[in-house]
């Protein structure tokens, strides 16, 4: 009886053995507090066709309309802003630079004029030299590709040579051409207004010109002084007020051109016009269509005469 009971206990302490040792994880009998928890299945339900969400498509209407409402908020967003009506510009004036050719040529009748130096300028004589010292004043005399000839008084042969920025005459000349910017304005607008009156209180018509003023072809003619008589009653009757005949310097050839689609003559007048430096020299040209004045230009900047 011993020697069963050994048995058993020999082959019950086995199988424990085997179950806490050598039982893979899940397999365990007695020691079931060593298995692993056991993962709850996921069942994966599929929708049915009828359980499957339907969408409705819009009305061919409603799309467009909101199409086109897309489109035009673009487009919306593309427009600039609406701003206020331009302003009638008023005279164009060239800038200073422009009529002093950089400073390069300063018409000789901006001299002479006191200026204050910026830069020490020494003064030679015949029998010595003599210092100004900068904050000084001297006439400018002239100027020559940018450099100014100075003198200590108005009356004193001593001469001395600075650059013109040695000098405040740039900052003279600017403040001058910009009052004169301001009284030329309003002289070319009560020009303009004059012009107008004259014409709505002109005759309505006018007699032709004459043998004496156009040949058989249109084409200005001269007469004994070399002039054009039908540019001189231009004038005259105040086509224009800028160039008066006495500051004509010179009368070019009448030259081909078109006007208006139509066959006309340009003529080229040298002349004395009113500038911030006075009366300087330029050129203009008068257009002839018909036997008549259509209109006057300066040939620079190509605009009208006033």
């Amino acid at each position: 009886m011993k020697s069963l009971f050994y048995t058993i206990l020999i082959i019950g302490g086995a199988f424990l053995a085997y179950d806490y040792f050598g039982a893979p994880p899940g397999k365990k009998l007695v020691f079931k507090s060593l298995n692993p928890p056991v993962k709850p299945k996921v069942v994966v339900v599929k929708p049915s066709e009828e359980e499957k969400p339907v969408v409705k498509e819009a009305p061919a209407e409603v799309v467009k309309a909101v199409v086109v409402e897309k489109v035009m908020e673009k487009e919306d967003e593309a427009k600039p802003m609406a701003t206020a009506p331009a302003v009638a510009a008023g005279p164009k004036f060239e800038p200073i630079e422009a009529l002093t050719g950089k400073w390069l040529k300063i018409p000789a009748s901006a001299f002479p004029r006191e200026v204050k130096l910026e830069a020490d300028a020494v003064f030679k004589m015949s029998v010595g030299s003599s210092k100004i010292a900068a904050g000084g004043k001297a006439y400018a005399l002239s100027a020559d590709n940018g450099v100014l000839t100075l003198a200590p008084t108005a009356a004193s042969p001593a001469r001395a040579q600075l650059p013109i920025d040695g000098t405040d005459l740039k900052a003279q000349l600017n403040a001058s051409y910009e009052k004169w910017k301001i009284t030329r304005a309003e002289e070319l607008k009560a020009i303009a207004a004059n012009k107008q009156k004259a014409q709505s209180e002109a005759p309505a018509t006018e007699g032709g010109p004459s043998s004496s003023e156009i040949d058989e072809g249109g084409k200005p003619v001269r007469d004994s002084t070399s002039g054009y008589p039908l540019l001189v009653a231009s004038m005259k009757r105040g086509q224009i007020t800028e160039i008066k005949p006495e500051n004509v310097i010179s009368w070019q050839d009448p030259q081909p051109t078109v006007i208006q689609g139509k066959p006309g003559w340009a003529v080229k007048v040298g002349c004395n016009v009113k500038t911030v430096f006075g009366m300087q020299p330029t050129e203009a040209q008068a257009l002839v269509l018909n036997g008549k004045v259509v209109g006057w230009y300066y040939t620079g900047s190509g605009e009208e005469v006033p």
